[in-house]
């Protein structure tokens, strides 16, 4: 939608259609509006995001499922499937989706003193959550020792936990960027190596980034810590990472903070 000119393959993918709460079976079927309203969901960067929450919006605010937003990022159309600030929005809740079927018997059916008792536990919606997991996010790396080509201090990223209980368990990630130190140091000299301190949810580590006091930006490009691909297992994970600090030998004596500004996809 975005180049009606472009024509190119997508890749088969697995997404949720609907989600539906508060279904009653009936005899031969049953009618309910998939879940819409209230619902929130996540984009990329730099793509028409979804507005906060007002009374002026209120009543048609929601989304379509993460996984079905996801998929459409890649036709262009994703902003069509939730709440996004245009004048469309109110034409973009569900309509009632109506399933009908014929109830059959298998096997020999219950005797006159008998009775057939059938459980269905239906797959729970889920949630996907992160923390900063401590009381304290400030870290304090070891004082600078010379290399002799460079000053070199090293420290620990507070730990990050990760749940995802999500049903149709999508793709996630845990992404940093850190800005320049105070006192006018380039934010480019902190690197790091992530690590996935406990395993769950699929995560994988992100990619070792190094600093750049030879060349490159360090982390102050946007880089991954952790994440897991679609089909992932549901459960918990923590994720770290070893920050490596590295500046010119003609650095002058003091104190240096910058942030660290961690971003989480879903």
């Amino acid at each position: 939608m975005n180049d009606p000119g472009k024509w190119v393959p997508l890749p088969a993918t697995t997404v949720t259609l609907a989600d539906l709460s508060g279904v009653e079976l009936g005899a031969s079927g049953f009618t309910v509006a998939p879940d819409y309203l209230g619902v929130s969901v996540s984009v990329p960067a730099g793509t028409t995001g979804q507005p906060v929450k007002s009374d002026a919006n209120k009543a048609y605010w929601g989304s379509f499922p993460q996984s079905f937003v996801d998929f459409q990022q890649l036709t262009g159309q994703s902003s069509y499937w939730f709440t996004s600030g245009g004048s469309r929005d109110a034409a973009k809740p569900t309509t009632p989706l109506t399933v009908a079927y014929t109830a059959t018997g298998t096997g020999s059916g219950p005797g006159e003193d008998e009775q057939t008792i059938t459980a269905t536990v239906p797959e729970q919606a889920g949630e996907f959550t992160w923390t900063i997991d401590a009381g304290d996010r400030a870290v304090t790396l070891t004082d600078a020792v010379n290399k002799g080509a460079y000053l070199h201090s090293t420290g620990d990223l507070k730990p990050v936990k990760v749940t995802d209980t999500r049903a149709g368990t999508p793709a996630w990630s845990v992404s940093g960027q850190a800005g320049d130190f105070t006192g006018g140091l380039p934010g480019t000299y902190l690197g790091w190596t992530p690590t996935v301190l406990t395993p769950g949810a699929g995560a994988q580590p992100g990619t070792p980034v190094a600093p750049g006091i030879d060349g490159g930006n360090g982390l102050t490009t946007s880089a991954t810590l952790g994440s897991a691909t679609t089909g992932h297992t549901k459960g918990t994970t923590t994720l770290g990472a070893t920050l490596d600090l590295r500046l010119p030998t003609t650095t002058q004596p003091g104190t240096y903070t910058t942030t660290l500004t961690l971003t989480a996809l879903s």
